[in-house]
């Protein structure tokens, strides 16, 4: 016997022994419930990538930031060091 979900993708004709209107609505609901399940797996993926990336562009930005800073202070160290006597 086929499940309901099998029953709701069958195209019937009016004199076949066909499973009650009830039955074929239950069975693409639940269809719809599977999809929406998928979908929403999908999402949650990429959330969880969106997050990954913005935490490293962030950690990244803060690490240029520093070496920038430190670059700077090194280039200031030099000069002062060739302006000695």
């Amino acid at each position: 016997m086929a499940t309901l979900r099998e029953h709701s993708k069958i195209l019937y004709s009016a004199n076949t022994n066909t499973p009650s209107f009830e039955q074929i609505n239950t069975g693409s609901l639940q269809r719809i419930a599977d999809a929406v399940e998928k979908m929403a797996s999908s999402w949650d993926g990429l959330i969880r990538d969106r997050d990954y990336y913005k935490r490293r562009f962030n950690e990244r930005t803060d690490e240029a930031k520093r070496l920038a800073h430190s670059n700077a202070a090194l280039r200031g160290y030099i000069k002062r060091m060739k302006a000695r006597p």
